[in-house]
């Protein structure tokens, strides 16, 4: 975040551009319908009966398009049950009318993401549509992100809407074994989540983004229409300590593989 200046970096954390990039290195992405930098022009009448629409230059902007009904959808913590449905109870406090996400689109476009995380302010900000995925079985769509480091996948976390409101969380060796922690901030799921159906896949694919860069955490789906790419994360936890679990000799295990030349600037207290 402080010094290095990759000129990929804008390319990855773009939620449009990153697309290329991975159809490159032959891993699928969600369709993109429309792109638009003026709210007004979104074809509401034309919209398939779900989809999203999204900014491209932030993280947790994101709206919902869900049996003709828009639903602010942020990050995914409360909308969406177990099942991947719209709960009535949420329903009511998420919905929008289409002048009110033309305005909240406008004021997407207006801000800067993170002004601390360098890569995302090189993008030139748009509004796009997208497919809404689905998991391959039924239930609610698994997020599997992949911590690589130079192309090389060194630890796997899970995540879904119904984890974060449960507060659980877990880690995984590529072998699809539960990684002890000395200490946790949250709760192991119960029951654990199962072995994907295409794990070696998503490893072959989340190595092959990463190949040349030092570190990359690439987000994957297990969808009906196969692997799909969720994005590319380069400042998970947008560099806050503790992160990304409560139990630093983990957390330090996992840095070690991060080969990078400011970590010789950094061990000696100049950064």
């Amino acid at each position: 975040m402080l010094h290095d200046r990759n000129p990929l970096f804008p390319i990855l954390q773009d939620k449009i551009a990153v697309k290329r990039f991975a159809q490159e290195r032959r891993v699928a992405t969600p369709a993109t319908w429309f792109v638009t930098d003026d709210p007004a022009l979104l074809p509401f009448d034309s919209l398939t009966d779900t989809c999203f629409i999204k900014a491209n230059h932030g993280s947790g902007w994101n709206i919902l398009c869900d049996a003709g009904q828009l639903y602010y959808f942020g990050n995914n913590n409360d909308l969406l049950d177990a099942n991947g449905n719209v709960p009535q109870d949420a329903a009511h406090s998420a919905l929008l009318s289409r002048a009110q996400l033309v305005d909240l689109c406008r004021q997407m476009l207006k801000l800067r993401f993170a002004p601390q995380e360098w890569a995302y302010q090189l993008i030139p900000p748009r509004i796009f549509v997208e497919e809404r995925l689905y998991p391959l079985v039924g239930g609610e769509l698994l997020d599997y992100r992949f911590y690589t480091f130079d192309g090389v996948v060194r630890a796997i976390n899970v995540g879904s809407s119904s984890y974060r409101k449960n507060r659980e969380n877990i880690f995984l060796t590529p072998q699809w074994e539960p990684i002890a922690m000395t200490r946790y901030a949250e709760r192991l799921p119960n029951p654990l989540p199962a072995r994907p159906a295409h794990l070696q896949e998503m490893i072959d694919a989340a190595q092959r983004l990463g190949s040349g860069v030092d570190f990359m955490r690439v987000d994957l789906y297990e969808t009906r229409r196969g692997v799909m790419l969720g994005e590319i994360t380069l400042y998970p936890g947008g560099g806050s300590p503790n992160l990304p679990t409560a139990c630093p000799r983990f957390n330090h295990w996992l840095a070690a593989f991060w080969k990078h030349p400011g970590h010789a600037q950094a061990r000696r207290g100049n950064i």
